[in-house]
C-alpha cells in the first residue's frame, strides 16, 4: 500500500514539474510574441513620423505658392471679377430630350382617361358616362 502512495506521489511530482515546463515554455512563447508585435508598432510608429515630417516638408506655403507660380498660369484677382448673385441669370427650364420629340411628333399631348370623362360628364357612344 505504502509503495502504491509513493507512485502515486512521484507521479504527481512529475505531472507537475511537467505542467511547470508547459506553462514556462507557452509564457516564453507569449512573450517573444509580445516583443515582436513591440518592435512591428515601434516601426509603424517610426514610418508615421516619417511620413508627417514629409507632409511638413511639403505642405510649407511658401514651397506651395513657388510651385503654383512656376507651374500654374494664375493671373490676380481682380474686383470686376466679382459678381453679385442677383446678377446671374434664371436656370432654364429642365428640358426633357425625349419629351420633345413626343410633342414634336404630336404623341406628347394628354390622353382622354375614362377617369377625366367621368368629371367632365362625357358620355360614351352606349349611353354610358
Amino acid at each position: 500500500m505504502i509503495k502504491l502512495l509513493h507512485v502515486i506521489a512521484i507521479g504527481a511530482l512529475v505531472s507537475s514539474a511537467l505542467y511547470a515546463y508547459t506553462i514556462k515554455y507557452e509564457t516564453t512563447l507569449e512573450t517573444e510574441q509580445l516583443q515582436k508585435i513591440k518592435a512591428k508598432a515601434q516601426r509603424e510608429r517610426d514610418a508615421i513620423a516619417v511620413l508627417k515630417a514629409e507632409w511638413q516638408f511639403l505642405n510649407r506655403p511658401d514651397r506651395l505658392q513657388a510651385l503654383a507660380d512656376r507651374h500654374l498660369d494664375l493671373q490676380p484677382f481682380n474686383v470686376l471679377q466679382t459678381v453679385r448673385a442677383s446678377d446671374l441669370p434664371n436656370r432654364g427650364p429642365k428640358v426633357d430630350e425625349i419629351g420633345r420629340k413626343l410633342a414634336d411628333l404630336g404623341l406628347g399631348l394628354p390622353t382622354e382617361t375614362p377617369k377625366d370623362r367621368k368629371t367632365q360628364g362625357i358620355t360614351t357612344p352606349g349611353g354610358r358616362p
